[in-house]
């Protein structure tokens, strides 16, 4: 894997690089697009490429240079995935009962 990326790298193939990235690191997400508009590119990764774009959560980028536009939906991507963890996370642990429990109701 590093040395596939490094030679890449020092071929100066930075579109390429990043999306090798996105192939090593992000397993679930593939370019859904990569468009450009009025000098900009767009980067759209998504897990469901399938999907009609509306019912998807891509992650995206943009930028003036492709390979920063791909980082940038990397990152995104990267966000997303962590943001997920966070959740499954944030469940309440619950605690071991006390050894006596004391009843303090008043119930005659």
């Amino acid at each position: 894997m590093a040395t596939t990326l490094d030679r890449i790298i020092e071929a100066d193939a930075w579109t390429d690089a990043a999306i090798a990235l996105i192939g090593f690191e992000l397993l679930n997400w593939s370019a859904r697009r990569l468009v450009c508009e009025d000098g900009e590119w767009l980067c759209s990764l998504s897990r469901q490429p399938a999907l009609p774009i509306f019912r998807d959560e891509p992650a995206q980028g943009s930028h003036v240079v492709l390979p920063l536009a791909i980082l940038r939906a990397f990152v995104g991507a990267r966000c997303m995935s962590a943001g997920t963890l966070e959740v499954a996370a944030s469940v309440p642990r619950v605690r071991p009962r006390p050894v006596y429990v004391f009843c303090c109701d008043n119930l005659a």
